[in-house]
């Protein structure tokens, strides 16, 4: 027994003497603000920021994709932006939203030499739209190095289009609601797309145009879709011409013949879950392993 005892005082002894547990210590640090979620890793080589769709925030973002957190596992900060409800956006927005990015950048320290910005859906309009406003800016708060959206309406002409094909549509009428909002708010702001082709080619983020491409011809970009053809004609009568990836090709094709050798066009199968929910337009369609790799390998 008091050979057992001295042991077990050895054993205690030991243990207590070993270093603590590096859990806590290599625990990203997370702040929360009404503008932001932020979440910062120990050791920080990237930034990556990140728009919700419209009706969403930087919470279901963060909910409904492994980004961030395996971002952050890999030494990447992540700014999760509570900006919302935004197809396309004026040159006050643009500035509102960047100088939010300034703000978070300066008051919590963060390396912004390797930035990457990306959005889902209307997010994606948003992440577009700030990515070619901080590449005209003389001075920008961050070094941008790479941007991409998934499964974003980026074109407000087809958009409008085929947003108006969907209301005069007899079937469906459960999901008519976000195409008339569309159409409303379009026709309120840029009119019609067939007399108004210049006002659309400058308020959408991109246009499978050279002049709307020509901004991001040095920039690597990824465009994310998953054309689930028999998913959309079955739960909402679209044909492939109605989708987002139609003009996400597109432009990627535009893209390309403007010089940018660096823009992808990735298209996935069965990896869209909305809100536990199949349906091919959502975050999961993103493998967030490889994005990683993607931003890792454009950091230097």
């Amino acid at each position: 027994m008091r050979q057992f005892s001295s042991w077990l005082g050895a054993l205690t002894l030991f243990v207590a003497c070993q270093p603590a547990s590096p859990i806590n210590e290599a625990a990203p640090h997370e702040f929360h603000t009404p503008t932001y979620d932020l979440i910062i890793p120990t050791k920080q080589n990237a930034l990556l920021i990140l728009f919700p769709c419209f009706s969403c925030d930087a919470a279901d973002t963060r909910k409904e994709s492994r980004i961030a957190d395996t971002a952050a596992a890999n030494g990447i900060a992540v700014l999760l932006m509570n900006f919302n409800e935004r197809i396309l956006m004026s040159e006050a927005e643009k500035e509102e939203v960047i100088g939010t990015i300034a703000q978070a950048v300066k008051e919590h320290e963060l390396d912004a030499s390797n930035t990457f910005i990306g959005g889902f859906s209307s997010g994606g309009n948003v992440a577009m739209l700030v990515a070619k406003a901080l590449l005209r800016s003389a001075e920008p708060p961050i070094t941008l190095k790479g941007v991409f959206a998934v499964d974003s309406p980026l074109d407000l002409s087809h958009l409008y289009q085929a947003s108006k094909r969907r209301v005069e549509r007899p079937s469906f009428p459960e999901h008519k609601g976000e195409a008339r909002m569309v159409v409303a708010l379009l026709d309120s702001t840029l009119g019609e797309p067939t007399t108004n082709e210049s006002v659309y080619e400058t308020a959408s983020p991109l246009m499978a145009t050279e002049t709307s491409v020509a901004p991001l011809k040095d920039l690597p970009v990824r465009l994310y879709t998953e054309p689930d053809t028999a998913w959309w004609w079955t739960n909402r009568e679209d044909r492939y011409a109605d989708l987002n990836a139609f003009t996400l090709e597109r432009i990627h094709g535009s893209l390309k013949a403007a010089g940018n050798t660096r823009a992808e066009y990735i298209t996935t199968e069965g990896r869209g879950i909305q809100h536990g929910k199949r349906h091919p337009h959502a975050w999961s369609i993103v493998d967030e392993r490889e994005l990683v790799r993607w931003i890792k390998g454009l950091s230097h």
